[in-house]
């Protein structure tokens, strides 16, 4: 799986004037301050070390991506300096580095190089996606309950056959064209599979029994909710928040040891609640993520 690109979300100012930073930096004359390039996710990613200067922008990965003569649509540089390339200009990142230069020039005269790198985000997740297995990641230490921890599968003694439904079921994820508030945003539909049915997250182990089981419904069924719902992924910290009506959860991606993608689910600490019994305490209380074992199909 590639890796999700972390970026900085905000608001790009209107690009094309000038900034004056703040004067006790050495070399502040020649800092470029903000970029924006065709197509580009997010805010131009700046770092200087000295003279070492740089400046990563992300653009989703295309195959049609002019990248020997990248438009570019605002440029920001210290206060009396003027650059190499301009809004309007190009800039070439057709190389094995996906590098360009600008250089800087001060009122005074002195200019810097900096180097300017071009990254693809990849949205892997886009696309059609099947259930592989469903763990409950339990660990007791949270609960108070003991020194263990483990991953208990949805399809497994614990939870009868209550979970099996869950085991072919399809996940359909989509993507807006346009960002919104500076986020990706989308669609994610759970879908049933064959038996028309999703899986219950109902516990048999004793106390409990398949005619009076522990239900943990409430507390996992919401996370990858059935049918369609909304997300938006903050590409500062990966991960996607799914909405469906007024119930919103959090889901970051993840690999396993076969190099499967994980739809990950952090749950919320339920250790300070008052202990139960010995199956209550370590399936709900230890309980800290659900995550589904997936494989993408298209």
């Amino acid at each position: 799986m590639k890796k999700v690109f972390i970026l900085i979300l905000t608001a790009v100012a209107a690009l094309g004037c000038v900034k004056t930073i703040d004067k006790d930096l050495p070399g502040n004359e020649m800092s470029l301050l903000e970029l924006k390039v065709k197509g580009q996710l997010g805010t131009a990613v700046i770092e200087r070390d000295e003279d070492e200067c740089s400046a990563t922008v992300y653009v989703m990965e295309s195959p049609t991506y002019p990248y020997s003569a990248v438009p570019v649509e605002g440029i920001v540089v210290s206060s009396g300096a003027t650059a190499s390339v301009s809004k309007g200009g190009t800039l070439n990142f057709s190389n094995p580095e996906r590098r360009a230069r600008i250089t800087v020039t001060s009122e005074s005269g002195k200019s810097l190089v900096w180097n300017i790198y071009l990254e693809a985000y990849d949205a892997f997740y886009v696309g059609e996606w099947a259930v592989v297995n469903v763990k409950l990641h339990c660990n007791q230490r949270v609960s108070g309950s003991g020194d263990g921890a483990w991953d208990t599968p949805l399809n497994g003694s614990e939870f009868g056959s209550f979970g099996l439904p869950e085991y072919d079921d399809h996940v359909i994820i989509t993507m807006n064209e346009e960002p919104e508030d500076n986020m990706l945003t989308g669609t994610i539909n759970h879908t049933a599979g064959l038996d028309g049915e999703y899986g219950h997250f109902w516990g048999v182990y004793s106390p409990y029994s398949e005619e009076e089981p522990l239900d943990m419904d409430p507390r996992l069924r919401h996370l990858l909710p059935p049918g369609e719902a909304t997300w938006k992924l903050d590409l500062t910290t990966g991960q996607m928040r799914i909405t469906r009506g007024n119930v919103t959860s959090t889901m970051i991606f993840g690999t396993d040891e076969w190099d499967n993608t994980l739809f990950r689910f952090p749950l919320q600490d339920a250790g300070k609640e008052p202990a139960r019994d010995g199956f209550y305490d370590n399936m709900w209380r230890s309980s800290t993520e659900l995550f589904y074992v997936m494989i993408k199909i298209h």
